[in-house]
């Protein structure tokens, strides 16, 4: 697995951990735990994308040849 999909994997498994550990109990670190978690699905949903479309990208340029 490279490094950027391994990126992404890894602070998932961190701020599960983080969340099962410390439950936030006030609502200042609730907003913050949303948002890191909001921030990793980003970066997950981007990452996967990008692969997406240069999965295609060659799928079309190999078939062209």
């Amino acid at each position: 697995m490279p490094w950027y999909q391994a990126v992404p994997l890894l602070g998932s498994a961190a701020t599960l951990s983080m969340l099962i550990l410390f439950r936030p109990s006030s609502d200042a670190r609730l907003l913050g735990f949303t948002l890191l978690i909001g921030v990793m699905m980003v970066v997950s949903l981007g990452l996967a994308v990008k692969q997406m479309i240069t999965a295609i990208y060659l799928a079309a340029w190999l078939a062209s040849s």
